[in-house]
């Protein structure tokens, strides 16, 4: 009692983990050069993650039913990227751009991984 359900929530496991998107953004903006239109960065996001994005993440969110949910968990992984150093905090509003950190961090992961990237 007294806690408010939220109605249409996805159950845990459901959708693709915010974490499983941290590579594939680092990938994409060091394709586009550092620096990019969140645009242009989920769509290659996309082409790097479709194999293992599931059905769920299609879905429109109950809050925004113009939005896919794995644009929006994209979006969540990309603001943790930004606490965590990986990515610039002040670039301009639609602009998606990588540290110095956040290269360190995916030359790292990818030399350290065999797996495919998304994986």
């Amino acid at each position: 009692r007294g806690k408010k359900q939220i109605k249409n929530k996805l159950k845990k496991g459901l959708r693709t983990p915010e974490d499983k998107f941290v590579i594939p953004i680092l990938e994409s903006l060091v394709d586009l050069g550092g620096k990019a239109k969140m645009k242009d960065i989920l769509r290659l996001v996309h082409e790097k993650m479709k194999s293992i994005l599931r059905e769920y993440d299609y879905e429109p969110l109950p809050s925004n039913p113009k939005q896919e949910r794995w644009k929006n968990t994209a979006q969540w992984a990309r603001n943790t990227m930004v606490n965590e150093g990986l990515l610039v905090s002040n670039s301009p509003r639609g602009i998606w751009e990588i540290t110095e950190e956040g290269r360190r961090f995916y030359n790292e992961k990818i030399i350290t991984s065999n797996k495919p990237i998304g994986l």
